[in-house]
């Protein structure tokens, strides 16, 4: 497991700070330009009720603005047919797969768009594995580099509870872990394959999307990627009190 960011609001303990300042939006840089090998990016979305809910783990409260516009920008400097994006979100027991689509062509770049909201009569779902387990059927079919991405916070109700890791270990590829406001599960962090970006309440806006965008820009020739790590700024050092009589 690589940890791609540990939150300076997350004490080295893992544990979610309590207090935060705010940080300044996180902005997009340029994606660079196709990548030279063929790849499909995966992106599976948690829509469980402990992400949708109003005080829920969705710190940034949009996650799928933030995709689209990571998407958005990815399209705009695809020329080919060499990177391609499918969206699965979690569902029991029938998963969607959306995709795979081309960005170079209007209409695949909108229908991964229009994927990329809250899906009409979800159940609410926490269970992984199902959408886990479409991904690796969907990238065994394809020739060609496999990444998949996962919104989520990992609070999983899968009825075994190790199929998802399973799941994960077993995927032909890369798989990055977007941890939502919680720790990530000791299963995750021990896969080979897994990186982890970690998103705490006070994460500044901007960052699920650059979270996203580093998963989409591997690969991508002279691509620019936005720091995942955010600085937390510092009180002023106060003078020692004069002690002298």
């Amino acid at each position: 497991m690589t940890s791609l960011m540990h939150r300076s609001g997350l004490h080295p303990s893992g544990t979610l700070s309590t207090a935060a300042t705010p940080a300044r939006e996180v902005r997009l840089r340029w994606p660079g330009l196709d990548p030279l090998d063929p790849c499909l990016d995966i992106l599976i979305f948690d829509d469980s009720w402990s992400l949708r809910a109003s005080n829920g783990n969705d710190p940034v409260g949009n996650r799928y603005v933030e995709a689209r516009r990571a998407v958005q920008m990815l399209s705009q400097w695809t020329t080919s047919a060499r990177q391609q994006v499918a969206v699965l979100h979690f569902d029991y027991p029938h998963v969607t797969v959306e995709g795979p689509h081309q960005l170079d062509r209007a209409s695949g770049r909108d229908q991964v768009l229009a994927a990329l909201v809250d899906p009409p009569g979800s159940g609410g779902s926490s269970a992984l594995a199902p959408a886990m387990s479409a991904a690796t059927r969907l990238a065994r079919e394809y020739s060609g580099i496999n990444r998949c991405t996962i919104f989520s916070d990992f609070e999983l109700t899968d009825l075994n509870i190790a199929q998802p890791f399973e799941e994960m270990a077993q995927f032909p590829g890369q798989i990055h872990a977007v941890a939502l406001n919680a720790n990530p599960p000791a299963r995750l962090m021990g896969l080979p394959n897994a990186t982890i970006t970690r998103i705490a309440t006070d994460s500044p806006p901007g960052l699920a999307a650059a979270a996203l965008m580093h998963s989409l820009t591997t690969g991508r020739r002279g691509a620019r990627r936005s720091s995942l790590r955010q600085s937390r700024a510092r009180e002023p050092t106060r003078p020692p009190l004069d002690s002298t009589p």
